[in-house]
């Protein structure tokens, strides 16, 4: 309030530089000398679209890869970066590089990845996953959605699921990143979701430094399908931001198989 209130009791004469910058709600209120008070009474979405043109005045959003200013519908990552990141070609078959890669069975039956790893898209994830900058899941999810345009789905047979973190992780967090990436596939194909179905139940050290032996052992019997009969003789998509090995993925598949689903899909934001 502090900063909105020196700059509305700006001096008259610095209204014309504002009068030519984007932001007419603001000009407005300087124009019209609207006390603290009267602003507090404005509507939300009013008062919002006021602070954050104000910050976007004095401090301009910069893209955190390359530091070029962002355009106004950019957000954390500009377009020009985002079109930099090699994306897995359509004839890529990586369920057969996954299975390669496992070192036991497999209980699924198709992988699906939206980019390569490269150093944009791992800064892309870090930032989702570790510095609360939720708004990349929106691009993320809407690509991994176009993704699934080239799979005959049938909507009601089809249902995606998250992979769970342990309750630790996610009050540490704050959130779970995959469900924040498979809410908006879901607004964007029209598929059911649910982050309740399946639990991880065992809390289970990084996988990073992990070879495939010990990131299947370290996640054996980690999950319990909850409610087993919402994914009975469905097809369920399983979501993640990255797939490495494919064992945290295939031990979620192996309890839903068990527990009546159809088929198990994974798509990945990355595939590592």
């Amino acid at each position: 309030m502090l900063l909105l209130s020196i700059i509305l009791d700006f001096n008259v004469k610095w209204t014309p530089l504002i009068r030519w910058s984007p932001f007419p709600i603001l000009f407005s209120c300087i124009k019209m000398r609207i006390s603290s008070q009267q602003l507090l009474n404005l509507p939300y979405r009013v008062l919002l679209s006021l602070v954050n043109s104000t910050l976007n005045f004095i401090y301009p959003p910069y893209c955190i890869i390359c530091n070029s200013q962002l355009a106004e519908n950019e957000r954390i990552i500009c377009n020009n970066c985002w079109s930099h990141a090699p994306h897995v070609l359509q004839s890529f078959d990586a369920f057969n590089e996954i299975k390669t890669k496992l070192k036991d069975e497999i209980y699924f039956s198709t992988v699906i990845s939206a980019w390569e790893f490269s150093p944009i898209i791992q800064t892309a994830i870090h930032l989702l996953k570790y510095q609360s900058y939720k708004v990349l899941a929106n691009r993320i999810g809407f690509v991994m959605a176009e993704k699934l345009n080239n799979q005959s789905l049938l909507m009601d047979k089809t249902i995606l699921i998250p992979v769970p973190l342990h309750k630790t992780r996610t009050r540490e967090r704050g959130y779970n990143q995959s469900t924040l990436i498979c809410q908006i596939i879901a607004a964007e194909t029209g598929l059911n979701y649910s982050d309740k179905i399946i639990k991880r139940i065992r809390y289970t050290q990084s996988q990073t430094k992990l070879n495939a032996i010990e990131r299947a052992k370290n996640v054996e019997n980690a999950f319990k399908v909850i409610f087993p009969e919402q994914v009975r003789s469905k097809l369920v998509i399983l979501v993640d931001d990255v797939i490495t090995t494919g064992s945290t993925m295939n031990a979620c598949a192996k309890e839903l198989i068990k527990n009546g689903a159809s088929d198990v899909f994974l798509l990945s934001a990355v595939k590592a």
